[in-house]
């Protein structure tokens, strides 16, 4: 009896504290209606060896609504409009487009687009200070972890880590919050003589 109380009272502490952590999360969030920043990116494998480092922009517009732009000689553009996710690859001069429902299942970005979304319940979150671990419930080979650092109300760091256990790491500078965007930031225009791969 008194180890069935132990398990019961430890299950509820960790469920009253996982609550805790995404209502102070949901908050935190709630407080990125825009945002605008630069980025260094940094890739690791398992092992700790440097895959990729790159630099570039984002733009995040809730609900539901991101620009991200890495810079040469990475470049590549992805824009969520809401409907659809539009990658754009200049190297290749190719157009791949996804449903965003579908492209963003069980996937823990999806939250800091929009943090009113129903998909709270398929996450686990937990907090230590300024810093939130985003984790699905169920793992599909995705993103595995998502770890966010604020600095006072600012996000300036972001951690994902894939089924292969690779890291890339998001340092985030020139921060802009719930400043107002330019009305086409989020409108996808059809490059000229690049070829659309329609996955939707």
């Amino acid at each position: 009896l008194i180890l069935f109380s132990v398990i019961l009272l430890n299950s509820t502490f960790a469920f009253a504290t996982d609550m805790d952590a995404k209502q102070h999360l949901k908050i935190k969030l709630a407080k990125l209606a825009t945002y605008e920043a630069h980025f260094t990116q940094t890739v690791v494998d398992i092992e700790n060896t440097l895959l990729q480092q790159a630099t570039g922009r984002i733009v995040l517009q809730q609900p539901n609504k991101l620009y991200w732009e890495l810079f040469e000689p990475n470049e590549s553009v992805l824009l969520a409009d809401g409907e659809n996710i539009w990658n754009i690859d200049p190297f290749l001069e190719q157009v791949v487009v996804y449903a965003a429902d579908s492209a963003l299942e069980n996937n823990p970005l999806i939250l800091l687009t929009n943090p009113d979304s129903s998909k709270w319940q398929e996450f686990e979150v937990s907090q230590v200070e300024s810093q939130f671990i985003i984790t699905p419930r169920e793992l599909n080979g995705g993103i595995e972890s998502l770890r966010l650092v604020f600095k006072g109300d600012s996000l300036v760091e972001l951690e994902s880590q894939d089924g292969q256990q690779q890291k890339s790491l998001l340092l985030f500078t020139d921060v802009k919050q719930n400043h107002a965007l330019p009305a086409d930031t989020f409108i996808f225009v059809m490059p000229d003589g690049y070829e659309l791969d329609n996955q939707r």
